[in-house]
């Protein structure tokens, strides 16, 4: 039960932060479901961070390119769309301060929010336990280090046409697998001892938003969830039962990660890139 205390903080927090930050995001991006499960799962109130949803078109070889939404005062100020104005990173999420400052990459950006957050306000999703706490850490730095980076279908496309890799489809491409298969299998036996209903016990935890949307791109890659990984496979179906993770999925397209680049471009692409 929320004392008053806490009330008191929340409704406090609300005015003195509306609008405060402003998450720029796009629904296809892995990296920004992180965030706003993060938001959701840790019950900020929706006025403490304003979501701000980018722009999204394709390059010449199919790879996704997130844009400066279209009207919104910051690309106003920018005077383009070009994303790399805004982020020279290029990439989203991005969090934008109410004094300009811009901080990037999922993990600093829900390590910011959550300093600035306190304890008593909404649901905490870090355990209280030292150990509990470092294996939380662990799993998103599977996630967020060694797999999302190389099985990324920008990266995979890359590969594919400028370093000589084999040219098959993307979502399915055996480089793609490799990590994504390799790393499950070092999360299967690290959550057979420290899961419970969830990947951290039986509450959900920060490795629960990023595990997520990485499940959603091995579902996208074809993986066999079930039969190969039946630890994280338990966890995913428990996770799917949970009201706010549900519905923060089907506001983003579905359990299966969406088609996120353009197969024509990519042929034309892949042809001319053949000696």
């Amino acid at each position: 039960m929320v004392s008053e205390k806490d009330n008191v903080s929340v409704l406090g927090m609300e005015r003195e932060l509306k609008p405060s930050f402003r998450l720029f995001y796009h629904a296809t991006s892995s990296a920004s479901l992180r965030v706003i499960l993060y938001l959701r799962c840790r019950e900020i109130p929706e006025t403490f961070v304003q979501l701000v949803s980018t722009g999204f078109s394709t390059d010449d070889r199919g790879i996704p390119v997130f844009t400066m939404p279209e009207g919104d005062p910051e690309t106003e100020k920018l005077g383009t769309s070009d994303l790399l104005a805004f982020n020279p990173e290029g990439r989203i999420p991005i969090l934008l301060l109410p004094d300009g400052r811009k901080m990037t990459q999922s993990g600093p950006i829900i390590e910011y929010l959550d300093d600035c957050i306190p304890r008593n306000v909404g649901h905490p999703i870090l355990p209280e336990d030292s150990w509990a706490r470092a294996e939380v850490r662990r799993i998103t730095w599977i996630v967020a280090a060694d797999i999302q980076p190389y099985q990324n279908i920008p990266f995979i496309i890359q590969a594919i046409g400028e370093w000589g890799m084999i040219k098959t489809t993307p979502l399915t491409h055996p480089l793609r697998l490799h990590f994504i298969q390799r790393e499950f299998g070092a999360m299967e036996h690290i959550m057979q001892k420290c899961s419970g209903d969830f990947s951290v016990g039986d509450t959900v935890t920060l490795a629960d938003c990023f595990l997520v949307p990485q499940i959603r791109n091995a579902l996208l890659a074809q993986i066999n969830l079930p039969k190969e990984f039946p630890t994280i496979s338990r966890v995913w179906d428990n996770l799917l039962k949970v009201q706010t993770i549900a519905d923060t999925l089907e506001e983003f397209g579905g359990v299966v990660q969406p088609f996120a680049f353009n197969s024509s471009k990519f042929e034309l692409y892949v042809k001319g890139s053949t000696p």
